[in-house]
């Protein structure tokens, strides 16, 4: 698992497809790189990061 700053959970399922959208959320417009994302041992996830304050957000979805 990756060191991250915040961390939200979503009531979607996860999709390869959509992973590179960016996020719906007012809050997570910011967090615009793209860091990883699939599944690790909490379920599947993706990680995206601010560019200007480097802070990482991880973004947990349905399995």
């Amino acid at each position: 698992m990756l060191p991250f700053d915040l961390r939200v959970q979503t009531n979607h399922q996860f999709d390869y497809c959509r992973v590179y959208d960016t996020p719906k959320e007012a809050k997570l417009l910011r967090f615009s790189r793209l860091i990883w994302f699939g599944y690790d041992e909490e379920g599947p996830a993706v990680y995206r990061e601010d560019p200007k304050t480097a802070e990482v957000v991880r973004i947990d979805f349905q399995q």
